[in-house]
C-alpha cells in the first residue's frame, strides 16, 4: 500500500505567474496529487480553458491534478446559478485535468452530460459528498453510496469500464472521536469490493481518520501546505512527521 497525500491549492489570483509560484512551492513538497480549488476565484470570467490549461501544464503529467469548483452547498466559496456552474465545470473538463470533482447531488441529466464530456476528454471523475454538520451512522453513509451507485448504473447507465475509473468521496464532520471509525470502516468495506473511495472526518476531532484512512483503504488523504481548504486539515510536513514517529514508511 502506498500512502497517498493530496495537497489542495486555493487558486485566489487570476495572475498566472503568482499561481505558478504557488504550484511550484507545493510541488517541492512532493505530494502524490494536487487539487486546484478554482471556486476561490471571485471573478469567474477569468476561469477559461486557457487559464486552467496554463495551471495544469505546470503539474501534469508528473503530478496528477484534481480540479474542483466546489458547490456552495458543500463548502464552495462562491454562490452561482446552476447553468453558470455547469458551464464552468465543462470549461474545466475541456482543459483535460486528471480528475474533476463532481458532487453526488447533481441531477441526472446534467451529471450524464458531464460524464460524457469527461470521457471524451479522458478526465476521470471523483464523485463527492460532504456533510459539514455531523457524521451519519454507518448504515446511513453506506446507503448514501449505494443509492448513488444505483443511480449511476440504472438511471444514468454508466458503462462498467467507466465505473471502474471512478473515485467516490464521502467526507463528514466529526462530533466525537468515535465518528472516526465510520469512514475507516467504510473504506475497508468498499476497498474489498474493488471500488476506489476517499473517506474521513473533518474537524479537530476527525484528525485520527485523516491520518489513518489510507491504511483502511482510502485512495488518498488531504493535507495542506499553508491555507486550509477544509476544517481540521493538517500540514503535510506535520503529517509526514507523525507517520515517521509512528514508524510508518510512506
Amino acid at each position: 500500500m502506498k500512502y497517498k497525500i493530496c495537497v489542495p491549492i486555493p487558486i485566489k489570483s487570476v495572475n498566472i505567474s503568482e499561481n505558478i509560484d504557488l504550484i511550484n512551492n507545493v510541488k517541492d513538497l512532493n505530494p502524490n496529487l494536487i487539487e486546484l480549488r478554482l471556486d476561490y476565484i471571485d471573478d469567474l470570467q477569468h476561469i477559461t480553458k486557457d487559464f486552467v490549461t496554463n495551471l495544469l501544464i505546470h503539474t501534469q503529467p508528473k503530478i496528477p491534478v484534481i480540479c474542483t469548483f466546489r458547490d456552495f452547498s458543500e463548502g464552495g466559496k462562491v454562490k452561482i446559478g446552476i447553468s453558470d456552474r455547469v458551464k464552468l465545470l465543462k470549461t474545466i473538463i475541456e482543459a483535460h485535468p486528471t480528475y474533476i470533482d463532481l458532487e453526488m447531488h447533481i441531477e441526472n441529466k446534467i451529471l450524464s452530460e458531464l460524464i460524457q464530456l469527461a470521457s471524451q476528454n479522458e478526465t476521470n471523475i471523483i464523485y463527492s459528498y460532504h456533510n459539514f454538520e455531523k457524521t451519519p451512522s454507518f448504515n446511513e453513509v453506506s446507503s448514501i453510496l449505494d443509492t448513488f451507485l444505483n443511480r449511476l448504473k440504472n438511471q444514468i447507465q454508466i458503462e462498467p469500464k467507466t465505473l471502474e475509473k471512478c473515485i467516490f468521496k464521502l467526507i463528514f464532520m466529526a462530533q466525537s472521536f468515535e465518528d472516526n471509525l465510520i469512514p475507516l470502516k467504510l473504506c475497508k468495506e468498499i476497498s474489498s469490493k474493488e471500488l476506489r473511495l476517499i473517506s474521513f472526518c473533518m474537524g479537530d476531532l476527525g484528525l485520527f481518520s485523516r491520518i489513518f484512512c489510507n491504511f483502511s483503504g482510502s485512495f488518498l488523504t488531504f493535507s495542506s501546505m499553508i491555507d486550509k481548504t477544509a476544517p481540521g486539515q493538517i500540514n503535510i510536513n506535520d503529517l509526514r512527521e507523525i507517520l515517521q514517529i509512528l514508524n510508518f514508511r510512506i
